[in-house]
């Protein structure tokens, strides 16, 4: 979540930064600034108006200067600020060139926004026998006829590692993952999402370095735990479904609980594949033992296994998934979820509009209108919104009280929201409701109770709404 609302904020500003400009076309770009020259002490300035300094000057190197360097003999560019440039070129015709291009690079850039990649890395942290499970309905022909063997080339280092690689359906895997035994016997341990720019480089890493002298040595050895990522990412021309991902790596080093300071304590497992292909829809996962000793640890981390409920994780399942966006879905998707998020309000032609004759608020109460998607960055969206067309005068601004949640008596939910909002803003923007926990969203079915209270009066409505995770749907 936290990655999709850095995501979400950096592209509302360019959405806002587009918008305005089909408003008032070039304002963000401004009118390139004069060149001033004094002949006698050979120096002119100018003050750069829509690039840096250093960048403008790098442009006009290469289209006046292209594979030379200007010498003293010859004159002088200099960077002096930010937005600043000093120069004088003695060469008069020269001169001229250089000075009549500036107002020409001078400029914002011009793009056109690249496809993207959406890249998933999971990680799941296993009991012996949950990977065993695993496999068993891995390599069974009755529940998965048209698996394959992914091509992954594994190296083990520390402690070892025994794997098999394999390709499966997401749809198919997500069902194997959630079945009694291996959900009991099993944690997500960590999952990474990524939006790569088409055939741009894949450089995550999140890890920590750990020094460890070996007994008796007096060496001082570095070690690094935790999760590298490399590669490059590029769609398929004649399929966009296919995503090849060259020189892929994958790097994970786990802090072995058994080992002490003297000791090794990291294992680490190191995987390549100079051509992973990936197909919208399938997944590729690998599944490996990581060695360890420990039988009462209970810590489990993103950097080591644990124990959860008494059984000893041991082993690791790693997850690899692609997908391609087109930038112009993602902006779609992004300006969607910025709608849902603002406080709009209707226009004075809208109230003009508004029929003249009176709607309860018990009426507006009852047309909830729920909804439920996925972002194109696989975040799940729940939330509900009234119906516009009950808005009348004596009611759009009225405030309401509202309470959600999820749960029972004895059971609490995770979902417990409490929020004053304007009929307005409900009918508009609606409400987004805050994340379920992965246990509700484990349940074939998912109690939502809404209560919705007019402010400083008795008038309240409350109904159950019924999501089922499985589909991403509310159930009528």
């Amino acid at each position: 979540m936290n990655f999709l609302k850095t995501l979400i904020v950096t592209l509302a500003f360019i959405i806002g930064m587009n918008s305005f400009a089909d408003i008032n076309p070039g304002i963000m770009q401004r009118d390139p600034g004069k060149v001033e020259c004094n002949d006698e002490i050979k120096r002119c300035t100018y003050i750069v108006q829509n690039l840096t300094a250093k960048e403008l000057v790098a442009k006009l190197n290469a289209n006046v200067f292209p594979g030379s360097i200007l010498s003293p003999s010859e004159g002088f560019i200099v960077v002096e600020q930010l937005k600043k440039i000093s120069f004088y070129i003695n060469d008069e015709a020269v001169r001229a060139k250089f000075i009549s291009l500036i107002p020409l690079l001078d400029v914002f850039e011009d793009f056109v926004p690249s496809s993207l990649v959406q890249l998933t890395t999971e990680i799941y942290a296993l009991s012996e026998s949950a990977s065993t499970e695993v496999q068993a309905k891995l390599t069974s022909t009755e529940n998965n006829p048209a698996n394959d063997i992914a091509d992954w080339a594994v190296t083990a280092m520390a402690g070892g590692a025994s794997a098999m690689g394999i390709k499966i359906g997401t749809n198919l895997l997500s069902s194997i993952l959630g079945s009694n035994k291996i959900k009991e016997e099993s944690s997500k341990v960590s999952t990474v999402t990524q939006l790569i720019p088409n055939l741009a480089g894949i450089n995550y890493s999140q890890s920590t370095m750990l020094y460890v002298s070996p007994a008796g040595s007096g060496v001082v050895k570095e070690q690094e735990a935790g999760l590298n990522i490399g590669g490059s990412v590029s769609i398929s021309s004649s399929d966009s479904d296919l995503v090849l991902i060259k020189d892929y790596s994958l790097r994970y080093g786990v802090v072995d609980p058994s080992s002490t300071a003297g000791n090794e304590r990291v294992n680490i497992l190191s995987i390549n594949n100079p051509q992973l292909y990936l197909v919208k829809g399938t997944s590729s996962i690998l599944l490996s033992t990581v060695t360890t000793e420990e039988k009462n640890n209970t810590k489990m981390s993103f950097l080591s296994f644990g124990k959860n409920k008494d059984k000893l994780q041991n082993q690791i399942l790693i997850v690899t998934r692609a997908e391609s966006i087109s930038f112009k879905a993602l902006v779609a998707d992004l300006k969607k979820i910025k709608t849902l998020e603002l406080h709009r309000e209707f226009s004075a032609e809208d109230k003009a509009k508004f029929p003249n004759n009176e709607v309860t608020m018990e009426e507006v109460f009852n047309h909830v209108k729920p909804y439920s998607f996925f972002t194109v960055s696989g975040d799940r969206v729940l939330g509900f919104v009234l119906d516009k067309n009950d808005a009348r005068i004596s009611n759009f601004a009225k405030n309401i009280e509202i309470s959600v949640k999820t749960g029972s008596m004895f059971n609490k939910g995770n979902l417990n929201q409490k929020i004053i909002l304007s009929v307005e803003n409900l009918m508009l923007s609606g409400l987004k409701f805050e994340n379920l926990s992965t246990k509700e969203l484990s349940q074939a079915k998912v109690n939502i109770k809404l209560n919705l209270k007019v402010f400083n009066q008795n008038i309240a409505v409350s109904k159950t709404l019924f999501y089922n995770p499985e589909t991403n749907k509310f159930i009528e």
